[in-house]
């Protein structure tokens, strides 16, 4: 195992030998295997410095592990009088900010990871110490005549303890007394011991890590050197901006009057989206008497189990959650995502919109980024509405096909005489560039045109666009537009540059519509060979014989906002860990 190891940390080197501060698995790569380490890897450049200063430390660290990696408890005791409680810096600043003078006598703890360390004299060191939330700086002063008043010290230990052992990246706890700089009278802790090791740093961090390949296989380093950089904003750590999105769409909903809940992730039948489920196992139960396993899917969409809610009386409700479709990774797509979905009883297509508009108006005034300034601009001289394109009077316009031949042709998309639907597919498909003209079913060649002449020339810029009115052959969850003589649906989708956000609709509620609805999704599958068609759920419709209120409900998703907010050109950008490919090499 500890040749594994070995192995590991040589090939870890080798990979980031070209920073300028070599990592190094140096609590195994002592001083004297680091010369057969470099002759290992095919760039022979000499070790950094950096690296011997952090092996040395190490053999001192491996001979005593307890020390350097102490449990909390032996800082902390129940009888806080006697021993306090250990801050972070972030809450010392918020508990003496106002103070105006040394307060000697009020003994605190303080913990967190350094910074940086300066130096002044023999005698006087300044550590930058960060931690809490928004990696909150507080200047810690260690001022040897102090600290030699409360537990003698040698001046030779001081001097070596800080400017040869201590080193940026450690975990310190320090006990000592709020006050003011002497200069420029800033708030410190005046420590009165020396630094207690919490946990120790074993490998140097490079300055800086620019190389897209090599951050997406060490986000934990990447993660530390903008956390620990002088350029530090929390509106630009892609981790504490997820963190608020979600507070804001949670406070928001919930002031709505809208529950958050949970619904099945692993389940027989997922369906409630166009996507095509991963499939596992289940060995808990078994099917027949053979013992076989149960199969099992994980879900496409919460869709149809929220409307389950409805249909049991919870009349708004919510999850932010995560979703899984078995399809393409690249660069706003990932496997695994997070969506919103929302669902209201008694809400309209109107106040679906309503809803959209408002719940993006909270997230960009509350986010500070580039791209959220330039959406306020253009939304408050818009009066905060959304642009609005609808369907098919808009691709009867770029077609330059008459309205009502139009709306024949797409009539005939759902005609019981299979050949009047392939004719009216291929005279749609002589619209549509040769390199996107592929066998299609109806849904999918309305959706290419959509794609071709809507979403390219109505919806490419910032200021959000709404699609509205499909047809209905679109939308087998939405309920019909009655106006439009059942033709379209009471749909929209939402579109900032070129991408969809948003897809929202009034809620088919009548069992006997999405039964008929359900079994001409698999006819688009045996006839067209269509993947994506929805299964029919028997169940649900079943569910649906109980009474579902008029509902209205929309998705949204989160890792596309994220893109936006941040000015992220590709998914993993936003993600923790990346793209289920870079969590493989991680």
């Amino acid at each position: 195992m500890l040749q594994l190891l070995k192995n590991f940390a040589i090939t870890k080197y080798c990979f980031l030998n070209s920073f300028p501060k070599i990592l190094v698995r140096s609590s195994i790569l002592n001083s004297s295997n680091i010369r057969r380490v470099t002759t290992s890897c095919t760039n022979t450049n000499i070790v950094d410095p950096s690296t011997l200063e952090f092996t040395k430390r190490n053999e001192t660290i491996l001979k005593d592990l307890p020390k350097y990696y102490p449990s909390l408890s032996e800082f902390v005791c129940t009888d806080v009088s006697k021993c306090p409680s250990i801050l972070s810096p972030e809450d010392f600043h918020n508990q003496y900010k106002d103070i105006k003078q040394d307060l000697s006598n009020e003994i605190v703890q303080v913990g967190g990871r350094i910074k940086k360390i300066r130096f002044s004299g023999k005698k006087m060191a300044f550590i930058q110490l960060i931690g809490g939330l928004n990696n909150t700086t507080l200047q810690i002063i260690l001022n040897y005549r102090i600290i030699n008043e409360h537990k003698s010290v040698a001046i030779e230990t001081f001097h070596d303890y800080l400017h040869h052992f201590i080193k940026p990246g450690d975990y310190i706890m320090l006990k000592g007394f709020p006050g003011l700089s002497q200069r420029e009278k800033t708030l410190s802790l005046k420590s009165i011991e020396l630094p207690s090791f919490l946990s120790i740093r074993q490998l140097p961090l490079p300055p800086q890590l620019n190389d897209k390949a090599k951050i997406k296989t060490n986000r934990v380093v990447q993660y530390l050197i903008n956390r620990t950089g002088d350029r530090f904003l929390p509106d630009n750590d892609i981790i504490l901006l997820r963190s608020k999105v979600y507070r804001i769409i949670r406070d928001y909903l919930n002031d709505k009057k809208f529950i958050e809940v949970e619904t099945p992730i692993l389940n027989g039948n997922s369906n409630g989206a166009n996507a095509k489920p991963f499939i596992t196992k289940l060995n808990a139960l078994s099917s027949d008497k053979l013992n076989n396993q149960v199969n099992l899917e994980l879900r496409i969409a919460p869709e149809l189990w929220l409307k389950r809610l409805i249909i049991g009386g919870y009349e708004r409700v919510y999850e932010l959650g995560k979703v899984f479709r078995n399809e393409s990774v690249d660069s706003t797509h990932n496997p695994e995502f997070t969506t919103l979905e929302t669902y209201g009883s008694f809400m309209t297509m109107e106040d679906l919109i309503l809803l959209s508009e408002q719940l993006f108006r909270k997230i960009i005034m509350a986010v500070n980024t580039d791209t959220s300034i330039e959406l306020r601009n253009i939304l408050s001289v818009n009066n905060w509405k959304f642009k609005r394109v609808e369907f098919i009077p808009t691709l009867s316009k770029e077609l330059n096909v008459p309205l009502q031949e139009l709306r024949e042709r797409i009539e005939s998309l759902e005609s019981k005489d299979l050949e009047i639907q392939k004719n009216s597919i291929k005279y749609l498909e002589t619209f549509l560039p040769s390199s996107n003209c592929s066998s299609s079913s109806p849904q999918q060649v309305l959706d290419k045109l959509c794609g071709e002449y809507i979403e390219k020339k109505y919806c490419n810029d910032l200021h959000p666009a709404i699609i509205y009115h499909h047809p209905k052959i679109m939308s087998p969850l939405a309920k019909n537009n009655y106006k439009d003589n059942n033709l379209t649906s009471k749909r929209f989708e939402i579109f900032i540059r070129g991408k969809e956000f948003l897809n929202a609709y009034e809620e088919e509620n009548c069992p006997q519509e999405q039964l008929t609805k359900f079994i001409n999704q698999q006819l688009q599958k045996t006839k067209y060979g269509d993947l994506e068609s929805l299964k029919v759920d028997l169940f649900y419709v079943e569910a649906m014989k109980w009474g579902m209120p008029p509902t209205g409900g929309l998705g949204l998703g989160i890792d596309r906002l994220l893109m936006l907010l941040s000015g992220s050109k590709r998914i993993e950008e936003v993600l923790s860990f990346g793209t289920v490919d870079d969590v493989l090499r991680q």
